[in-house]
């Protein structure tokens, strides 16, 4: 079992790697790398995550949705809460 598969990351939502292809064509990431990337809203104000991040992450009162348009260094999670 890996760290990511015993932390619940190989779980998560991704992107088809066909979509990931021009970044790492492009020597802009590569896989495994880890991305430091910029929180909105909730509890967090980053997250340390491997190349190709997760789409969604559930957190306490709603979910880390990634906002991944534009260059790596401007993605960001943005906090969307539970509402029910």
């Amino acid at each position: 079992m890996t760290d990511a598969t015993r932390n619940g990351a190989a779980n998560h939502a991704r992107h088809s790697p066909g979509w990931y292809q021009p970044l790492l064509d492009s020597g802009e990431v590569r896989p495994g790398q880890q991305l430091l990337i910029r929180c909105e809203g909730g509890r967090s104000i980053s997250r340390l995550e491997t190349f190709p991040p997760p789409l969604e992450i559930e957190e306490r009162g709603g979910t880390y949705v990634l906002d991944d348009d534009g260059p790596v260094y401007r993605w960001r999670y943005e906090f969307v809460p539970r509402t029910f």
